[in-house]
């Protein structure tokens, strides 16, 4: 189970909820601190999962994952990680930009092959996409994301020509592309 702790020597066996410490942690060192406006209430399990919710429109978020996910450690960390990038910055609403969702998709992937070695890759053609472009965008700078921050915090709210004046290396259709909004597709 991904939600149920064993003791072990000094503390406790790894669940998602302890996970998720670890990745925002890391999300965190990697791109800037997260909205802490916002109130992260826990993980649930629901039949359209991955996602995030946003109960009582008040700044609360709980995080969905997929039912797969209830009894898949790798699984449910890999949907956790890329949610985990949605807590940086949240908007309440579920809209983001290609940007966004590129960056969820590659530190959701990248994360399940460094903590369990494990290769995971969406099967999803907008998110391969979108992860595609971010890859572009971090591979000038694996800082971008935290550069561009400091200019516009929202991670959904960065602009191409704000990624064009910071990384003036960036393909013009490259940074219009990741500030386009994302549609979810097959």
């Amino acid at each position: 189970m991904t939600l149920i702790a064993k003791p072990i020597q000094n503390g406790y066996s790894f669940t998602l909820t302890t996970r998720l410490g670890h990745m925002l942690r890391l999300a965190e060192q990697a791109h800037g601190a997260r909205d802490m406006s916002y109130t992260i209430l826990g993980i649930e399990f629901e039949a359209s999962g991955p996602k995030l919710w946003f109960p009582g429109n008040c700044n609360f978020i709980a995080i969905q994952l997929s039912f797969d996910a209830a009894n898949d450690m790798v699984l449910g960390c890999y949907q956790l990680a890329h949610e985990c990038i949605h807590l940086l910055s949240p908007t309440g609403s579920s809209q983001a930009n290609v940007l966004e969702e590129g960056l969820a998709t590659c530190f959701a992937r990248n994360y399940v092959s460094e903590v369990f070695g494990a290769k995971i890759n969406t099967t999803i053609a907008s998110y391969q996409h979108a992860a595609e472009l971010a890859d572009e965008l971090l591979a000038i700078d694996p800082n971008a994301i935290r550069e561009l921050r400091m200019i516009e915090p929202v991670i959904s709210r960065i602009t191409a020509r704000q990624m064009i004046e910071r990384y003036p290396s960036l393909e013009t259709a490259t940074a219009a592309a990741l500030e386009a909004q994302f549609v979810r597709g097959i």
